[in-house]
């Protein structure tokens, strides 16, 4: 059995290096059996998905809903009572054992989602590698590599665990997915690390999943599986739980308090009915109507399929919401992490600056332009799609930007005099890449690399000056200098080839921002939605961005990961705000500024496209991910943008926003029906008329007047200035700007009509007082779907602005009609026939809450 290794430490033998604690012989490798041994002792390679909800958890945590256990227990009540009095009639229990079955079918559906983000971890190993083994190189499965195991790189491959670089040649790693940083990282083997480096700063080791662009190394296997950085973060987002939106909190609040509701109204059902001397089967019935009058039992219903209605609009805008609920949180959002690179930024390194310092001698004088003749220069001083460098970002913008300002013709011509004929490769430890031309009878060599390492006969202090300069901007700055030979250089010794340079000039190379996304900031900040950039990209890169889009403005700051370090949770929470950039940041930086906005009660979004981002993705309220970003990343958000714009997250709040206002117009429209059953039933029972509607009287208007016509609201298109107002504070009741007394108002109205008609039903008889009470309850519940599209008046509204409304209305009023007239369904459900006189009282009646509504509307006192 091996012991577990602390720090690994090197010494020179006698002819191999040795490491101590884990006793790897550096010519050799491993044995077989240590192998063996160590692989039971560490485990596989591979990282630990966490276990997904089995269909008995979504079951019991539906059955939590009272409303739900409400009517279960009505279904009960009904089917006891219904085989004591009429056994072969079962339709009332089996009408709102339905509504049960449907609202558990949706529940489920609502909180099962796929929860991947494991395996697409998995996913990130290479599935074989080339490690050394008995003194001999073998490739094996990359699960089955152990701490110690020595493992051979090159370009193409995918580091398989942590490791420490033991040789390198010209090594480059693309660690983007894990530190944010579009340039590929440098590594090197002779490199002495400090205390206080952070991960994108460890020239000496490679991470799992990082992928080689340029070169080849041998590395030595220090963590695997979870020990990796991918296995901590893949701990970070097992450890994260997943949030429950604001609207389902909302709408939990609402169950309990109207399942209270309906447990009092039954409770007071049954006394009033044996102080009035009924049976105890007649109250338990009254018991049950008024239990069905104060429970919206379509609500969950509307709202779920109001939330699908916002997902399908989200796909067609390209955004991909992975859950319902997450479409009304969107809405919500008032503070938006955006990772930099890929989503601010292109992720494409581009020259944006051109800065030729002196004449180019004629034998140079490729053309008229200076830029151009100094950007030609750069482009002799690179390696492309023949070679290794092709990988590389920086040669890849310098060949674009050659592209751009020069033909195929004119390149071509421009060249066409000079002869390849040495390179020496870019180095580590030199910085720089020098390649030799032969024009004529003479010799060019071009170096291009760091300032600094630039070897130059004409060094100026104003080289200098226009180099911090460029470097102050946020630029990659590359320069670039030339020598010329009279005779031949194979002679030479490849030093004297970057000795005594004469400089040309420098490039400024820089990530440049989207297009779209300054405006898109623009937009939100009226929504009043702050924006805040989290990279793992310098800070002066950072800072220039967010000011050229607009996040950061007058009097905002920006910090590194290193002063983020430094404060506490508290401090952090009481000072974020004043903070509008976050640079230089680990994936437990992103976490605790997430967190730290949460805690100001703000609904938080964050973007991001790598692996680095997924912890913070699942921590955040919404978790957007790149279209283009790792498979991690996506699993473990909320939404995901097809198209990588920016502006179509804004896009997402508008249609969350929207989604948002059409429930509450959904609970204006049946609460208010609700209300109103609860109170005529009441107030029936209390002057001795006995439950005006039945159970199955009263779903039957839920669904057909108040259910089906209430979802087509969910189609309602936007308000008028819907993306400038403030966003809604995390903690805002639903019913909150008025919604409360308007949904009582508009149940007083619904109670004064309803009562009406049955007074005017009675003085004929029972019967046709029952039948009233049902036509006005129901029609006048349609007629009011019309008020709640809009604060504004429905003459200002385009009448078939919403078809699915009109439909649906036009519909459920039929139904009604069918229902009282058809002799069949009059016997089924209690009905009898009316006269003309009372059909006409019936219409009038039901539009009242209409002709009220509207009055208020163009009197403005809506």
């Amino acid at each position: 059995m091996v012991r577990l290794p602390g720090s690994f430490l090197f010494w020179e033998g006698i002819g191999r290096m040795k490491i101590e604690n884990l006793q790897t012989d550096r010519q050799k490798g491993l044995t077989e059996q240590e192998a063996n041994d160590r692989l039971e002792y560490y485990g596989v390679n591979s990282i630990d998905t966490q276990s997904t909800k089995s269909f008995i958890v979504y079951f019991k945590e539906a059955m939590k809903d009272i409303t739900i256990l409400i009517l279960l227990v009505a279904t009960g009540l009904s089917t006891f009572i219904a085989y004591q009095t009429h056994p072969d009639d079962f339709t009332e229990p089996i009408v709102i054992f339905s509504i049960v079955l449907l609202n558990l079918y949706l529940s489920i559906r609502q909180q099962k989602s796929a929860e991947k983000s494991m395996d697409q971890l998995k996913k990130m190993s290479t599935p074989t590698s080339c490690v050394l083994r008995e003194s001999s190189v073998k490739e094996i499965n990359s699960s089955e590599i152990v701490p110690g195991d020595i493992v051979q790189l090159k370009l193409g491959d995918r580091v398989p665990a942590d490791a420490k670089v033991i040789t390198s040649t010209n090594f480059f790693v693309d660690e983007s997915f894990l530190t944010g940083e579009s340039e590929p990282s440098e590594k090197d083997a002779s490199y002495q690390p400090t205390d206080n480096e952070g991960l994108s700063d460890r020239k000496d080791l490679v991470f799992s999943g990082a992928l080689v662009v340029t070169g080849k190394a041998t590395v030595l296997v220090e963590k695997t599986g979870n020990a990796t950085e991918i296995g901590k973060i893949s701990h970070l987002i097992t450890n994260e739980g997943t949030l429950v939106a604001p609207l389902q909190i909302k709408m939990q609040r609402l169950g309990k308090v109207l399942g209270l509701v309906a447990i009092t109204a039954g409770f007071l059902a049954i006394v009033i009915g044996l102080v009035k001397g009924l049976s105890l089967e007649s109250s338990i019935m009254n018991a049950i109507s008024m239990a069905v009058a104060a429970i919206p039992e379509v609500l969950p219903v509307v709202v779920t399929i109001s939330l699908a209605v916002g997902m399908g609009n989200m796909a067609v805008k390209k955004t991909i919401v992975r859950t319902p609920s997450t479409v009304e949180t969107v809405g919500g959002v008032s503070v938006i992490c955006s990772d930099k690179t890929g989503t601010i930024t292109e992720n494409k390194m581009s020259v944006k600056k051109i800065a030729p310092l002196i004449e180019i001698p004629t034998l140079l004088d490729f053309t008229k332009d200076k830029e151009k003749n100094l950007l030609l220069l750069f482009y002799l001083a690179s390696a492309f799609s023949e070679n290794e460098g092709g990988s590389n970002p920086t040669e890849l913008a310098i060949q674009k930007a050659v592209n751009n300002r020069f033909s195929e013709k004119e390149l071509q011509e421009s060249l066409s005099d000079l002869k390849k004929i040495k390179e020496l490769p870019f180095d580590s430890k030199r910085k720089r890449m020098t390649v030799v031309y032969r024009i004529g009878k003479e010799y060019l060599s071009v170096t291009k690399g760091a300032f600094d390492r630039l070897h130059l006969v004409n060094l100026s202090e104003d080289y200098q000056a226009e180099h911090d300069q460029l470097a102050d901007q946020a630029y990659r700055v590359l320069g670039v200098a030339y020598k010329v030979f009279q005779q031949s250089i194979e002679e030479l010794p490849e030093e004297e080839l970057e000795e005594e340079l004469i400089f040309a000039g420098f490039i400024g190379i820089i990530d440049p921002a989207r297009k779209e996304a300054a405006k898109a900031v623009e937009v939100a900040k009226k929504a009043g939605i702050k924006t805040v950039m989290i990279t793992g990209d310098h800070l002066l890169t950072a800072s220039r961005i967010a000011k050229e889009v607009g996040i950061m403005g007058e009097g905002d700051r920006a910090m590194t990961g290193a002063e983020l370090k430094r404060m506490s949770d508290k401090q952090l929470a009481e000072t974020i705000d004043r903070y509008r950039v976050f640079a230089r940041t680990s994936p437990e930086d992103k976490i605790r500024i997430v967190k730290a906005f949460q805690q100001n009660d703000e609904i938080v979004a964050m973007t991001g496209d790598g692996v680095n981002d997924a912890p913070a993705l699942k921590a955040a309220d919404v978790g957007i991910a790149m279209g283009s970003g790792t498979e991690v990343a996506k699993e473990a958000s909320d939404m995901v943008l097809v198209d990588d714009h920016f502006a179509t997250i804004v896009q997402a709040i508008e249609e969350g926003r929207r989604v948002y206002q059409n429930i509450r117009k959904s609970l204006y429209a049946m609460l208010g029906c609700n209300i109103s059953a609860l109170t005529i039933v009441l107030i029936s029972l209390i002057l001795g008329w006995g439950a005006p509607v039945t159970a199955i009287q009263l779903l039957i208007i839920k669904v057909v007047a108040d259910g089906i016509p209430g979802f087509s609201l969910s189609v309602e298109p936007a308000e008028e200035k819907n993306m400038e107002k403030q966003p809604i504070h995390k903690y805002d009741s639903i019913f909150s700007q008025g919604l409360t007394f308007k949904i009582l108002e508009i149940s007083v109205v619904f109670t004064v009509v309803t009562l009406l008609a049955i007074v005017i039903g009675r003085t004929q008889s029972v019967a046709i007082a029952e039948t009233m009470t049902f036509i006005v309850l129901g029609l006048s519940t349609i007629s009011h779907m019309y008020n709640c599209r809009s604060e504004v008046s429905i003459l200002r509204l385009k009448f078939f602005g919403n078809p699915l409304l009109v439909l649906t209305t036009a519909i459920g009023a039929l139904i009604i009609v069918l229902l009282v007239t058809i002799p069949l369904t009059q016997h089924i459900f209690g009905f009898v026939t009316i006269g003309l006189s009372n059909w006409l009282w019936v219409l009038g009646l039901s539009f009242i809450p209409v002709a009220y509504i509207e009055v208020k509307k163009w009197t403005h006192l809506f």
